[in-house]
């Protein structure tokens, strides 16, 4: 690929991935999770635990490595850190996820 093709085409990814976070977020706010695709549900979550940067590639990986988005929130954050990327911050994010649904549950039938 030649230097010229290279640098339009890194311009082409920052433009698209330029408030990419934003839109992600007020898409949620408007219409909630329906929408979301996997990829796209981890991303808003990891958005929370790294500040910059495309967090893309890392849900992928995350769904490479666990196959699925429940077995991603049902895994212990000793095998989370084990996915390039995946810090102790995010990896205690993403376990808080099933224990909060948990607790929500019962306080919701409770009522």
């Amino acid at each position: 690929m030649s230097i010229h093709k290279d640098h339009r085409r890194r311009v082409k990814n920052r433009f698209l991935s330029e408030g990419h976070r934003e839109r992600l977020r007020a898409r949620f706010l408007q219409s909630g999770l329906d929408s979301f695709n996997d990829i796209q549900v981890l991303e808003l979550l990891l958005f929370y635990t790294i500040p910059q940067g495309d967090v893309n590639p890392l849900a992928h990986r995350l769904l490479d490595h666990f196959g699925n988005l429940h077995n991603v929130l049902e895994a212990p954050p000793e095998q989370l850190v084990q996915v390039k990327g995946i810090g102790e911050h995010a990896a205690v994010l993403l376990g808080l996820v099933k224990g909060l649904s948990q607790k929500y549950l019962i306080d919701y039938e409770e009522k």
